[in-house]
């Protein structure tokens, strides 16, 4: 089942972009269907690719590096619960940025879109 990209955009926190002490964060809350992630792609903003070893994910379940999610170490996104993307690191610039998010769940497999927001 492919989900369309519009769709895929509202999972988006706008407004959620900010800078942190060690890099940046934001926020993705699911309102589609409950999934499991099995693989995570490192994030690009603005075309800068972001190591996965820097990005760690999180939600009341716990959280995980980025590298470390796979088919056996799997990440539950479920449905209303807030998902927290912190990527250590440098500070984004005061402006607009373009974020790609990339990963794959057992249940739809891969899906990808970007979303612009402001710090």
């Amino acid at each position: 089942m492919q989900i369309p990209t519009f769709l895929l955009r509202k999972l988006y926190v706008k407004g959620s972009l900010e800078n942190v002490d060690d890099g940046f964060m934001f926020k993705i809350k699911n309102t589609i269907s409950s999934a499991t992630a099995v693989d995570f792609q490192p994030l690009k903003v603005n075309g800068n690719e972001y190591s996965l070893d820097t990005t760690i994910i999180s939600s009341e379940d716990g959280e995980i590096a980025g590298s470390d999610i796979s088919a056996e170490n799997s990440f539950p996104i479920k449905v209303g619960l807030f998902i927290t993307v912190h990527v250590k690191g440098d500070q984004l610039p005061e402006g607009e940025h373009t974020i790609d998010i990339a990963l794959a769940t057992k249940e739809v497999g891969n899906l990808a879109f970007d979303v612009k927001d402001t710090i």
